[in-house]
Parts: structure tokens; sequence; C-alpha cells
């Protein structure tokens, strides 16, 4: 069924093409055609259009004239500029969050990261990097609501986006570099708890500085080399990942 043409369509339009893209079904490269997007999705020309603008301004994607709609392939450049940007917006509303973040937003951190630490005798093999991704996210994005500033926190979205669509490069990580990440984020966690801002900003400023080491070291790899063809049904393949931030 043809869902009708409004603004509410275009934003899920817009949302469903970039779920597609971060999660791989449309690799870097992949030309995006606007009328099997239509037969895809069940969306009408103008939000399909509509999304591409917004994806377009948020880098997402590139346009050209004479070839079409593709997603957009990053270079190291590019990738380190997104890393440089978080780094310097992390650590500030790191700073801030550790002033305002309640003891609600505290607590559900804390059990969150408390269900994911293996039990003694257990490994960090048997934690997926769709959780590690899940609670990394909602480490990073409980931290932006806490901070208050609503322009900074919709950039970092994106760039957190961004930093997990990277991440998808990657192939699974050894049990000590997960008990490395999830130890970055509970030494966060303990400066927000003790709502020490400068302890907030150093801690955030070491983890997304490690993210950008592995991250460049790794992905850029993976990014640029030959991948087999996306599934046929979106969202059907599931994989474990290495990076953090």
């Amino acid at each position: 069924m043809r869902i009708r043409d409004t603004a509410a369509a275009a934003t899920l339009a817009y949302g469903a093409i970039k779920k597609r893209i971060i999660e791989y079904d449309y690799p870097p490269g992949s030309k995006l055609s606007e009328a099997r997007l239509v037969d895809e999705l069940g969306f009408g020309r103008s939000p399909i259009r509509s999304a591409f603008a917004r994806l377009r301004s948020e880098g997402w994607i590139d346009v050209s004239p004479q070839s079409g709609t593709y997603v957009k392939a990053l270079n190291e450049r590019e990738v380190k500029e997104i890393f440089e940007f978080r780094l310097l917006l992390e650590t500030y509303v790191a700073r801030l969050a550790a002033v305002n973040m309640t003891p609600e937003q505290l607590r559900k951190l804390r059990l969150g990261l408390r269900r994911l630490t293996p039990l003694e005798g257990e490994s960090y093999e048997q934690i997926s990097f769709e959780e590690f991704d899940e609670f990394d996210s909602l480490v990073h994005s409980m931290i932006y609501q806490a901070a208050g500033n609503a322009l900074i926190s919709e950039v970092l979205l994106n760039l957190l986006e961004k930093a997990q669509w990277l991440k998808k490069t990657m192939t699974a990580s050894t049990p000590e570099r997960m008990k490395i990440w999830f130890g970055e984020l509970e030494k966060i966690l303990d400066a927000l708890e003790a709502h020490d801002p400068d302890l907030a900003a150093e801690r955030m400023r070491d983890h997304i500085g490690h993210a950008a080491d592995f991250e460049l070291k790794f992905a850029l790899k993976e990014l640029f080399s030959p991948r087999p063809a996306p599934p046929a049904a979106p969202g059907a393949r599931k994989r474990k990942a290495a990076a953090a931030g």
C-alpha cells in the first residue's frame, strides 16, 4: 500500500533509508534508485526526494546530475573530521551532563552496565556488538540530553550515527578489547555519578580518542575493501563488530 505524500511520510522515508545505509543494506557507493525505493518502501516520489535532500545535507549521500544518487563513501580526512568534531563537542557536553544528570538517568545507565557486565567465570565473548552498541548509544544520547543544548545534541546524534555506520565495517572484536570499551564507559559513568565535570570531560576525551585511533586503523581499511553484495532482505543480517564511541 502506497503511503500518502505528507511531511510525516518524508520523515519516515528519511529514517528508513538512513537505517538501511547504517546497517549496510546500502553500502558505500551503492546507487539509490528513486523508482526502486518507491516500490520497496511504499512511499511516493515526493517523500523520497525530500528524504534525499535531507540525507545529502547531512553527508550520507552524494547526488550527481549525470550518474544519479549514491551512498557516500568517506575518505580518511572525513573520518578524522568526524572524530575531531566529536572530541570537541562530546567533552563539552560531558562536562555539562556531570552537573545536570538526574539520579534517575544515572540509575538507568548503571543498571544497563550491570546487565551487560559478565558475571564471574563468564567472558565478554558472550556480548554481541548490537548489545554493546545499544548501550554505548544510550550513554552518549543520555549525556546529550542531560547537557540541555538541543542544537549541539542534534549535531552529535548525527555524528554518533556516522560512528555507528563506521563500526559496521569491522570484524569481530576480542574479549580483551570489549572489556576495555566497557571499562571506559564505566569510568565515564563513575565521573557522572560523582558530578565531577573535569573528570567527566577527561574520561570522555580518552574514550573518543581511543575510538578514533581504533577506527582510523581498522575501519578505513575495511571500508574501502571489496564487500559482498548486500542481502536481499533489509535488516536480515546481524553481525558482531568492534569499536566504541
